[in-house]
């Protein structure tokens, strides 16, 4: 990027306390410790901290600026004031993005986010120059930071959106813009900020309101919820579906394992070979997805199944890791209900014998936690697994429901701290055994990913 000073302070709704308004900025940043020389510090404002203490700092490092909410301050450089710097940072990536044109997916849903994501951002890439979402940034901050690095040579854009709160997806399509969105799936997480499956339907179909015209509502009808969703009139749609009648239909599973699927898809009466790199049914479906946006964009179907093949998914989602006799399912970055039913399934159809599941706290789920990790209790005892071992604040709910549910209450352990599920998994080297590690990424679960494939 290179723009002056003025520029970003009429985008900001700003104005200039200090310093020359013909400035020119090249990049836009949050954090001191990455800061370049010529980056634009914006100071943002937490609970437990406040960016404008780090100002002088940030000119140290090079900075040619900062905004600021103060409008007090002073320092020898260049200095906009705007009333509110996260709304700032987000004004600025509207900014960058309304200068371009390129066709952008815009991606949001319960589950499934992160997968869509990088399976679309392979697709787009073999038809033209592709930026998409930094790592996981789906939030306020991080939409803002991946639009930013939007330049006039991109022809694509795929940009994740999350949410724990009324509003966020409203003010993330609004900056974002989307030319295609997908909505994944309707699923019980984040209530604790969303309190309902209203709630949630009411919060992400917001994305389509904020669709380009013209532009491209891509969903699967079948889901459950999807009925409920409202979709802007002025957008067409594009449908995915794992059995019914759809734009893109999954017609035939060749072959599922640990290393994938093999599957044949439907697109307008086309039959379509494709290898999706990740287990379980839930990835197929996340693949169907990627395939309806970028059939929305008129991608040709052979560089479909080649994105799909090829897409480097982030490491902790669906992630298999071959430690000597072990096997280790680590989807660890983070659960929620829908999450750990489709990890339990995989691991329930492995061919191992000797299955094992390290659960812990399924978080932001409020008034609702009791509920749904009884429910998960359940899946466990249904899944017909060897071995369950639960760790956090819910986990006695846990445990006790998959005893009630009929598994051997001599296979459930409840373990109070980290070093005795280390403990408790130190037989694990002389089995032939699968090992399913999952949790908020808050309980630290891939310290138990660590351990196995240290003893293994």
């Amino acid at each position: 990027m290179k723009y002056q000073a003025r520029q970003i302070a009429s985008a900001t709704r700003g104005y200039i306390i200090s310093g020359d308004p013909h400035t020119w900025i090249s990049g836009i940043s949050t954090d001191t410790r990455t800061i370049k020389e010529g980056d634009l510090f914006i100071a943002l404002r937490g609970e437990n901290f406040d960016g404008q203490d780090f100002i002088e700092k940030a000119f140290a490092k090079g900075a040619c600026g900062a905004v600021v909410m103060d409008e007090e301050i002073r320092f020898p450089g260049m200095i906009i004031f705007a009333d509110d710097t996260l709304v700032a940072l987000g004004d600025i990536a509207a900014f960058i993005r309304n200068r371009y044109s390129p066709s952008i997916v815009g991606i949001t849903g319960s589950t499934g986010k992160t997968t869509v994501k990088e399976f679309c951002a392979s697709i787009l890439s073999l038809q033209g120059p592709c930026l998409k979402t930094m790592n996981n940034f789906n939030n306020l901050i991080g939409v803002p930071l991946s639009l930013i690095e939007l330049g006039n040579h991109h022809e694509f854009a795929v940009i994740e959106m999350g949410t724990n709160r009324f509003g966020e997806i409203d003010r993330l399509s609004t900056i974002t813009r989307p030319t295609v969105s997908v909505l994944t799936n309707i699923n019980p997480v984040h209530l604790k900020g969303l309190r309902t499956i209203s709630g949630i339907i009411r919060e992400k179909q917001s994305v389509f309101k904020n669709t380009t015209i013209p532009g491209t509502a891509v969903l699967n009808p079948y889901q459950e919820y999807m009925d409920r969703v409202s979709i802007a009139e002025h957008l067409s749609r594009k449908t995915y579906s794992m059995k019914d009648k759809a734009d893109i239909t999954l017609k035939k599973i060749d072959y599922e394992g640990l290393d994938g699927s093999d599957i044949i898809i439907d697109i307008a009466g086309t039959a379509l070979q494709v290898h999706v790199p990740l287990p379980g049914r839930h990835n197929i479906s996340n693949a169907l997805a990627a395939a309806a946006c970028a059939c929305a964009l008129d991608i040709d179907p052979e560089k479909i199944a080649q994105g799909i093949k090829d897409a480097q998914l982030p490491g902790m989602r669906s992630e298999i890791i071959f430690s000597g006799r072990i096997t280790i399912i680590n989807d660890c970055y983070n659960a929620n209900p829908a999450s750990m039913k489709a990890a339990l399934e995989m691991l329930s159809s492995s061919p191992h014998v000797y299955k094992v599941a390290v659960l812990g706290d399924m978080l932001e789920l409020g008034n609702h936690a009791e509920h749904w990790h009884k429910e998960l209790g359940k899946w466990v005892a249904q899944s017909g697994i060897s071995r369950l071992i639960v760790i956090g604040e819910m986990a006695h709910f846990i445990a006790d429901a998959t005893v009630k549910s009929g598994m051997n209450a001599a296979a459930v352990h409840i373990a109070p701290d980290m070093e005795d599920i280390f403990w408790n998994l130190s037989d694990m080297a002389d089995k032939d055994a699968i090992v399913l590690v999952k949790a908020s990424r808050a309980l630290r679960l891939d310290l138990v990913v660590n351990h196995l494939k240290a003893v293994a």
